[in-house]
């Protein structure tokens, strides 16, 4: 008993002690300033969403290609001499140049000279050929086949000094490198003088087919018309090609259409872009909402938030079908007129 006593005496002290380390806490140290502690807890408030109304109804879409020349490059001419003078330009904006022509002729007096005078040479040559041929063949007893062969290798030695003279000529041209339609020229060369590294002549390349890449799976049928827009102008178009592909960069599936003019194209460069709109088949009678508004689940299953009268969110799980314009059409799940949260 005289230790169970002893316990029940301890235990009252140390409860004695605890009683009085808070009463001091409470009632503070005395100088009147423990009275103005507070704890501040903010009024509760619900967590707001960002929600969007199940809709129902049909969808019209359609889908917008910009068409771009297969291909498209564009390049720009320039030379490093400062001291060229122009003597010709043989081209002006919107003309269409092949490989190899000539677009701007530099003054090369010497070369010229040199060009001219075995070109002038050869026609000499030539004549002399000729005539000696007549000759022959009026009088046969004589042979003029030596004369006849040496004409023939003046020709020759012309013909040599006329290539390297034309090979040195092209450092004082402008020779385009590709098929194509140019599109600016410098304003300064109707001066006559050029500035080292400026570019003088812009020439845009491409095939006559056209291209187009979208992530949409409208059914492309090859052979159908299409029509695309330039500024007021209206162009007929075939679909010639239809390639799906994987993008390597989003993983998304993407189809590349190829198109061939069928109309008239003048007035059209390889810079031009053209828009086609395709106005898409009508879904008719169903429910959808934004595409945002569904998300995927850890059971690979489909859900939407929908949000209640009193703001509660709550996880349904859906049905869905395609995607059409950022709007998801919902099969199963959904009513329209409900509040969903959009991500």
């Amino acid at each position: 008993m005289a230790k169970a006593t002893f316990g029940k005496r301890i235990f009252a002290v140390a409860l004695a002690g605890v009683l009085s380390v808070s009463f001091t806490a409470c009632s503070g140290s005395g100088d009147g300033q423990a009275g103005d502690a507070k704890i501040n807890i903010e009024p509760y408030s619900k967590m707001q969403f960002n929600t969007e109304k199940v809709q129902s109804g049909d969808i019209q879409s359609s889908l917008t290609l910009d068409l771009k020349p297969d291909g498209y490059s564009s390049k720009d001419y320039s030379i490093q001499q400062s001291d060229y003078k122009i003597e010709e330009v043989k081209v002006k904006e919107g003309d269409k140049v092949a490989k190899g022509d000539v677009m701007i002729q530099f003054q090369a007096t010497e070369i010229k000279k040199t060009i001219e005078q075995y070109t002038e040479q050869k026609e000499q040559d030539l004549l002399l050929i000729d005539h000696y041929t007549r000759l022959a063949e009026i009088d046969s007893s004589v042979d003029y086949s030596g004369d006849i062969s040496a004409a023939k290798e003046d020709m020759d030695v012309a013909d040599t000094y006329i290539k390297e003279q034309n090979e040195r000529m092209k450092d004082y041209q402008v020779i385009a490198t590709k098929a194509g339609t140019v599109t600016y020229i410098d304003s300064d060369i109707q001066y006559g003088y050029v500035t080292a590294g400026q570019t003088l002549i812009t020439v845009d390349s491409g095939s006559s087919d056209y291209v187009a890449e979208t992530n949409d799976n409208y059914e492309f049928k090859e052979g159908e018309v299409y029509e695309a827009d330039f500024q007021e102008a209206t162009f007929s178009l075939k679909l010639i090609k239809c390639e799906k592909y994987k993008s390597k960069a989003t993983g998304e599936e993407m189809q590349k259409v190829t198109f061939q003019p069928v109309s008239d194209m003048a007035g059209i460069t390889e810079a031009d872009t053209l828009k086609m709109v395709i106005e898409k088949p009508v879904v008719k009678n169903v429910i959808y909402v934004n595409k945002k508004a569904v998300f995927d689940g850890s059971d690979e299953k489909k859900y939407a938030y929908v949000v209640d009268e009193d703001g509660n969110r709550s996880a349904v799980e859906v049905t869905v079908g395609d995607t059409v314009d950022d709007k998801t059409i919902v099969k199963s799940g959904l009513k329209a007129g409900e509040q969903v949260v959009v991500n």
